[in-house]
């Protein structure tokens, strides 16, 4: 069955008869603007009366508190992939010359340099012909700085070809060099490589998500990261068998940044978002903010992150 087309004037009479309580001439404003199908399938769920078999929102419930919702979240994106490309740059360089310092300028691209046995095998090959893939496609679009070094040098430096392979194959790189190339990068970060890699791999799906305009507040990741210094702090172990927030979850990923970003960068980061909350928490009305943090998975004392900052503790008053 076929899904009917709605004019804005329709599906704004939709809302009304599920109790959304609507101001027609700033619904239509917000409509003509944003998606319908995104916006209100995307972040209705928490407004949603869950005690009424048909979809019904909570009494009191306005477009205007999902409208916020949903800025809210694009703000989100915007944020972390700012920072998320911090940590990409650094990442990226400080591969690229651990790499290029073990094996080379040039001929860096050969399966023995990495961890080559029978389990990473294929993946090897499969990288290395995605990179040479990346390669060809840039070069044919005309990018003049890889044309230059393969005319000038006949190969391009991996500190070169680093910015134009995307976050996922970086991703990949990492998680297939050997272990003590892996710990190199790592030390630099103050971590172990097997944190180092699922906090890459995870970096590299959100930035994914922020770089395509997808919703972010409530992601939940499939892989949990590694138990930290700062898990300890909270106390955020396993609850009846589930891990608790900061594992899966929006606040897993801050507690990434918090690992890779320098103090000054991650206090930025942290306050930027604290304020959006504390603007969100104004506009949210029908439903306990709580709820909101919850599906963050932020932890009730989440301010403790930045702490050791009264000038920021002061300020931000949630």
């Amino acid at each position: 069955m076929n899904k009917e087309f709605k004019t804005i004037e329709e599906q704004i009479e939709i809302l009304k008869e599920r109790n959304l309580i609507i101001n027609e001439e700033k619904a239509k404003e917000i409509f003509t603007d944003n998606n319908y199908y995104y916006l209100i399938n995307g972040y209705k769920d928490l407004f949603i009366d869950e005690n009424i078999e048909e979809e019904k929102y909570k009494d009191g419930t306005s477009l205007e508190e999902i409208f916020a919702l949903y800025k809210f979240d694009s703000e989100l994106r915007s944020i972390f992939l700012k920072y998320i490309l911090m940590i990409e740059r650094r990442i990226d360089t400080y591969i690229a010359y651990e790499f290029s310092k073990q094996y080379g300028e040039n001929n860096y691209l050969i399966e023995s340099n990495f961890n080559d046995n029978k389990i990473n095998n294929s993946k090897i090959k499969g990288l290395i012909a995605d990179i040479n893939i990346n390669i060809n496609t840039q070069i044919r679009n005309g990018n003049k700085m890889l044309s230059h070094y393969i005319r000038q040098y006949g190969y391009i430096p991996l500190w070169v070809l680093i910015r134009i392979i995307t976050f996922g194959q970086i991703s990949k790189f990492y998680d297939l060099m050997k272990q003590q190339d892996q710990n190199k990068v790592a030390k630099k970060f103050n971590v172990r490589e097997k944190e180092l890699k699922t906090h890459i791999h995870n970096l590299a799906i959100i930035r994914n998500i922020c770089a395509h305009d997808e919703k972010l507040y409530d992601i939940r990741l499939k892989n949990t990261i590694m138990k930290n210094d700062i898990h300890k702090q909270f106390n955020l172990n396993l609850q009846n068998g589930q891990y608790a927030n900061g594992y899966k979850d929006l606040f897993s990923i801050v507690i990434i940044l918090k690992v890779l970003l320098n103090k000054k960068e991650f206090k930025n980061f942290y306050t930027i978002i604290m304020n959006n909350i504390v603007e969100l928490k104004r506009e949210i009305k029908s439903i306990d903010f709580s709820q909101v943090l919850d599906k963050m998975g932020f932890v009730k004392e989440y301010k403790r992150l930045i702490s050791d900052c009264s000038e920021i503790g002061e300020e931000i008053n949630i």
